[in-house]
């Protein structure tokens, strides 16, 4: 089981993202508050793909909708968080998008793809969360 910041590196790392800097509390939605909005009753998903088998094309499907919702800066960063034990007290941390990079490997200790995304400024979320029956690409302004 992962926990806490090494945790939380070692599974973005795994991914391909780059990892630049633990920020922590910034300005703007905090880790919490992100994940309420994600998870929130009554959220509609971008799209929706199985919780089970393939998941070949979900970075392609997550990365379409961050980029359409202005998540990810012209330079390829924003700030992300992932399920581990103890990951709302290490906060954002800021990520780069790399060759190698497929967000389908942020899998929590049940095997399942969730994170939340941010845009540096607090505007804009774009994560994946594992619901009943698929997981869900959720999309939302934060202002």
């Amino acid at each position: 089981m992962r926990t806490g910041e090494e945790g939380l590196l070692e599974l973005i790392r795994g991914s391909g993202l780059v990892v630049e800097a633990v920020l922590g509390d910034v300005p703007g939605p905090s880790v919490d508050v992100a994940w309420r909005a994600v998870a929130a009753v009554g959220v509609e998903p971008a799209a929706v793909f199985p919780l089970e088998g393939d998941h070949a094309g979900v970075h392609a499907l997550w990365l379409r909708h961050a980029l359409q919702g202005d998540v990810i800066g012209d330079d390829g960063t924003f700030l992300l968080t992932a399920v581990v034990t103890g990951s709302a007290e290490v906060g954002w941390v800021r990520v780069r998008l790399g060759g190698s990079a497929d967000v389908s490997r942020l899998v929590d200790d049940q095997g399942r793809i969730e994170f939340v995304a941010r845009s540096r400024s607090g505007h804009r979320v774009c994560g994946i969360t594992a619901e009943e029956y698929g997981h869900w690409v959720v999309s939302l302004d934060m202002t």
